[in-house]
This record gives C-alpha cells, structure tokens and sequence, in this order.
C-alpha cells in the first residue's frame, strides 16, 4: 500500500507493508523409542552398542539410529522426561555457539529426574596452558602439526596448533558443506557448568568427572573402542545430573 505523506514541506510517497505473521513451523515428530532409552551423540563407527536401548544421534544418516540436522536444530524428537541417560564425547564443540544453548536445554528436558547427562570436550584451559607454557610434546599438537604438514602442506605455529580447539576445517565436505567449520565451540569447567546450568541443571549437580570415572555404570563402554578422542590427555570430563 503507497500512501502520500508531508515533512519539512517536501511531498513524498511511501510504501507501507503490513507486517507479516511469523510462519508456525511444525512441531518434531516424537519417536518411539525403548521404555530405558538411552542417547550417545555422535559416537562415530567404531562404537558397539551396549544394548538395543542404546539410540546413537548423528548428522550422518550411515552413523544414526536418529538423524538430526544441528544446523537447523530446533528440538530432540523425544518426550521429556523418557530418556535414561545421554552421553556425548568430542562432539559438541562441532556445534555453532548458537545452537549448544538449545541443544543442552533439549537434553534436559528429555532426560527423566536423577538421570545423567555425561559430556567429554576438548579441554580449552589445558591447550592454553600448553600453549603458554610452549610445550612443543604435547600430544594433541604434535598431532596437529603432523596433520598439517599431511594435509595442508604447512608448518603449524603453536598457536595454530592451539586454536584447532575453538576453530578448525571440517573434513566433512560432504554433509556440511565447503564452508563449514569442524571445532567451532570451545569451553573450560566454569563455561560449560554455566551454559548446563543456564540450560536447567541445578549447578551442585554439574561436576568435573575423569576419564572412565562416572556416578553411573552405564558409560562402562567409554575408551573401549577405537577412537583418538577417548585418549586421556586433552579432554574435560563433566556430568550434569538431572
């Protein structure tokens, strides 16, 4: 609609848009699933499942029982309060800054009461220290280093070496795009205890764990498989206890 208006003497027309009504999007089909179901986000390959409850979440449509697109992540096709336990390693941190806040708050709400969600990240503070402290040995950049001259043709600095854990190229061309970034997330204890909290944890219930240590016997499968990010020397161990 054009309407004609007056300022400071000069006559002008305008246009004038009726404000459009948000689009409702349709709401997440909820799956059935086991009555003791149990999630382990982006596992990889090589994990064996533990029992026909256990539901692997993943990107990949060869490596999911679920298939979630966290690029346009909205909600966990789940009832609240039907999931026994969620366990995640090495995968969170391959999620946009925006899109953790709402995964975490998912997660909690499907989780049932006194049920554990048990996360395993890259530990930012440690590759810091390591940074600082110019420790050439460190495992994890000895590993980057060998990968760039492998894969890049470039000598990595170690503050490349470093920032590989809040920034790196994806290898997943394929599902993600040329563009997309494979670490784009990064957290110490305190971040991550916040951002759980944030998400509805109550904070006395959010703790620093170690590697093949938990409240629960139900993660008896961690670092019995193949996988570089089960190695105990670069990870934040964190549970967060509904």
């Amino acid at each position: 609609m054009k309407k004609k208006l007056k300022f400071l003497g000069i006559e002008c027309e305008v246009s004038i848009k009726k404000k459009q009504k948000p689009k409702k999007t349709a709401p997440v089909e909820t799956l059935a699933v086991a009555e003791n179901a149990k999630l382990n986000f982006g596992p990889g390959p090589n994990w064996a499942k533990p029992g026909a409850d256990w539901y692997s979440i993943d990107v990949d449509p060869q490596l999911g029982d679920v298939v979630v697109d966290f690029q346009q992540f909205e909600s966990l096709p789940f009832k609240s309060n039907s999931i026994q336990c969620v366990y995640g390693s090495h995968v969170f941190e391959h999620m946009s800054i925006f899109v953790t806040p709402l995964v975490f708050s998912e997660i909690y709400r499907v989780l049932k009461k006194g049920s554990i969600f048990r996360l395993i990240l890259p530990d930012a503070e440690k590759s810091i220290r390591e940074y600082l402290n110019g420790n050439q040995e460190f495992l994890l950049f000895k590993r980057r280093k060998e990968r760039a001259r492998k894969h890049y043709n470039r000598e990595y600095t170690l503050f490349e070496c470093m920032k590989e854990d809040f920034l790196s190229p994806s290898g997943q061309v394929d599902l993600l795009g040329e563009n997309a970034l494979a670490h784009q997330n990064a957290w110490d204890f305190n971040t991550i205890k916040s951002d759980l909290v944030t998400a509805g944890f109550e904070p006395e219930k959010v703790k620093k764990m170690d590697f093949q240590k938990s409240q629960s016997d139900l993660f008896d499968f961690e670092g019995t498989y193949r996988s570089e990010a089960n190695e105990d020397y670069r990870s934040l161990y964190v549970e967060a206890v509904k």
